[in-house]
């Protein structure tokens, strides 16, 4: 790509520094402090031009880390949100203004969630006034689920991780297919990042390349890449973040859809 183009990282996590941004008692891990600083350090270093922050889990709804992050930023990194549906319009608002592009539903048992088809709705609702989209992060069950909940509002849905779609299960060929099915939905995304959370960190996995590449042909127009970094919550080695850049582009291997799903995508999403 051109060095002109824009290079997006969509999925990124900022801890710390603690002594400014301290966790609460109550927090569901603690990770080695990863400030924005040094994302913006690994960034510059791989070629990533522009990047998006996702509200960490153990951070609750206190986003000062992120709000403060995206300030310094200066409009090249945006921010996803985690709110609970009795937060004030004010609030939104301050957040719409700071770069705060949508909301991260979780459903992921081991971070303490579960899927509310009513939650699911009314959190949807109030991002609709301002354009946001719900980033929906879960195993493939619970990410049907919540698309047929809320994918009649209008507001566009961004499956995460690759639905968590494990190479290892037995079902994965029927999961991927109803994956895929989704994906017809014009207003379903599909973030094709956490290649090393569905393969436990085989990166050489054949299985990931088909799960990546049958994703991209459901939405081609519609599917955004990440890092996760600093890739909390692991069981396996930490991934090199210029490996997975570079799994991704031999996977991939067409450079128009490397354009389309690292540059003009994300441009389009995070606009």
């Amino acid at each position: 790509m051109s060095v002109s183009t824009p290079v997006w990282d969509c999925h990124t996590h900022i801890y710390g520094p603690y002594d400014r941004y301290p966790l609460p008692k109550e927090a569901l891990y603690v990770p080695e402090a990863a400030p924005f600083d040094a994302l913006r350090a690994v960034h510059k270093s791989i070629g990533i031009t522009h990047g998006v922050i996702v509200q960490a889990a153990n951070y609750g709804s206190n986003h000062c880390a992120l709000l403060t992050a995206l300030d310094a930023s200066k409009g090249t990194y945006r921010g996803i949100a985690v709110i609970s549906p009795d937060i004030s319009d004010e609030k939104l608002a301050m957040m719409a203004t700071r770069g705060v592009k949508g909301i991260r539903i979780g459903l992921m048992s081991h971070l303490g969630n579960s899927f509310d088809a009513g939650k699911v709705r009314a959190l949807v609702e109030r991002i609709r006034p301002y354009g946001w989209h719900a980033l929906i992060h879960g195993e493939p069950k619970n990410v049907i689920a919540a698309v047929d909940a809320a994918g009649h509002y209008g507001v566009k849905l961004v499956i995460d991780h690759m639905a968590r779609l494990a190479v290892d299960a037995p079902d994965l060929a029927a999961c991927l297919d109803d994956v895929c099915t989704l994906l017809r939905q014009e207003n379903v995304w599909i973030k094709v990042s956490g290649v090393d959370r569905i393969t436990k960190g085989r990166l050489d996995a054949p299985e990931a390349k088909t799960v990546l590449q049958r994703l991209l042909e459901a939405a081609p127009k519609r599917a955004i890449w990440g890092t996760d970094w600093p890739h909390p919550n692991l069981t396996y080695p930490v991934p090199k973040d210029d490996a997975l850049l570079s799994w991704f582009g031999s996977a991939v291997g067409d450079e128009a859809m490397l354009r389309a799903v690292l540059s003009e995508n994300p441009s389009s999403l995070y606009q």
